[in-house]
């Protein structure tokens, strides 16, 4: 095991809502027994999750906590004896957030994202808005860390685990479903959207794939990766504008409506809205979050009956998810250098939550530590 020269890293630490302070603290240490992996952050991606955690606080977060949970490391330090011992030393990979119980039922058939007592990197254990993260046991040992070939950049890398987790996403409703997928509406012009538009079009070859969003940079990005039509979502839900976009989606499937509908945004009005537009046989994915304080939504389930609608939801992934990402993007299959638009530092993480925040571009990077 290799003993590092330093004693101390420096890492952002989250203390409270829109308070995190850049600090020097102690490496992180191994308890007596415990096997786990060190790395070297070479890049963390901004994710919206941290900058509305930045914000407002989260129920899963006690402070005070490392953010970042879309991580590429080096290998520095490898305690492990088991499946991970194939790890070299100087390995760059990337990082499931995931740790699991790997003690209740969905451990036992392997859903880790499902585990009863998960714990998450980023979000309740350290994560990689510092130089060094130890990778915990349990990541460790469902496969947690992937390897990650020379022709992924670390910025590219560090988006794998999104990437992973849109795959989850189309992985549930084709393997559910077994339906003819023509037509696929998304909502949502960032970079989860962007993505799911790529699986889209370019694994899956759907006909025809819309997006909607709200931003005139993002939507014109979306055109360059295939979008077959892009739409602006009406400004403060206007009625008229929302009645004009419904014909005008129902005009693009030919009177059929859209197959499947993926909701990319914590907007609540994109589900009201993927009713209006659902096909027969259509499945509707929930595939972000969204706040509590949101007015709730009623849906007749009658019309879900009558015309076989299914809604579901997908969160996170598996590690076979991120195995499955970086083939992908080391093939170039999906272009994840797309989605990177800014870079920062560790002193400006701030900044860099901020632009997230404000919409600034697509996916922030901190790849200097």
């Amino acid at each position: 095991m290799l003993r590092l020269a330093k004693d101390f890293m420096r890492a952002a630490i989250f203390y409270k809502p829109e308070t995190i302070d850049i600090k020097e603290i102690k490496l992180p240490q191994n308890e007596e027994n415990e096997q786990t992996i060190l790395l070297k952050v070479n890049s963390c991606a901004v994710c919206g999750y941290d900058a509305r955690v930045f914000r407002n606080g989260h129920r899963k977060v006690k402070p005070p906590i490392i953010l970042g949970h879309e991580i590429c490391g080096e290998v520095i330090q490898n305690n492990t004896s088991f499946s991970a011992g194939f790890i070299k030393i100087g390995s760059r990979v990337v990082v499931s957030p995931l740790v699991p119980c790997l003690r209740c039922w969905y451990c036992n058939i392997k859903q880790y994202n499902m585990c009863d007592d998960l714990k998450e990197i980023g979000s309740t254990v350290n994560g990689g808005f510092a130089e060094y993260i130890k990778i915990p046991q349990s990541t460790i040992a469902i496969g947690g860390l992937v390897p990650i070939s020379d022709s992924l950049s670390n910025e590219e890398a560090s988006l794998l685990e999104p990437l992973a987790c849109c795959l989850n996403a189309f992985n549930n409703f084709i393997t559910t479903s077994g339906k003819v997928i023509n037509t696929v509406v998304i909502f949502g012009d960032g970079p989860l959207g962007l993505i799911n538009l790529q699986i889209a079009k370019n694994i899956l070859d759907i006909k025809f794939v819309t997006i909607i969003g709200k931003i005139s940079s993002r939507l014109q990005k979306a055109k360059s990766l295939g979008a077959d039509l892009v739409v602006s979502f009406p400004k403060d839900n206007n009625i008229d504008g929302i009645r004009s976009l419904e014909d005008k989606i129902w005009k693009s499937t030919k009177g059929v409506g859209a197959n499947v509908i993926i909701i990319a945004t914590s907007d609540p009005a994109a589900l009201d809205f993927a009713i209006r537009i659902s096909s027969k046989n259509s499945k509707i994915m929930i595939f972000a979050g969204m706040s509590k304080r949101n007015i709730p939504f009623a849906i007749d389930p009658n019309w879900l009956h009558y015309n076989q609608i299914s809604i579901s939801g997908s969160f996170s992934s598996v590690p076979k998810m991120l195995v499955e990402a970086s083939r992908l993007a080391s093939a170039k299959d999906i272009d994840l250098s797309q989605m990177i638009t800014q870079r920062f530092s560790l002193d400006d993480i701030e900044k860099a939550i901020i632009s997230t925040e404000n919409y600034s571009g697509l996916r922030s990077v901190i790849n200097k530590f």
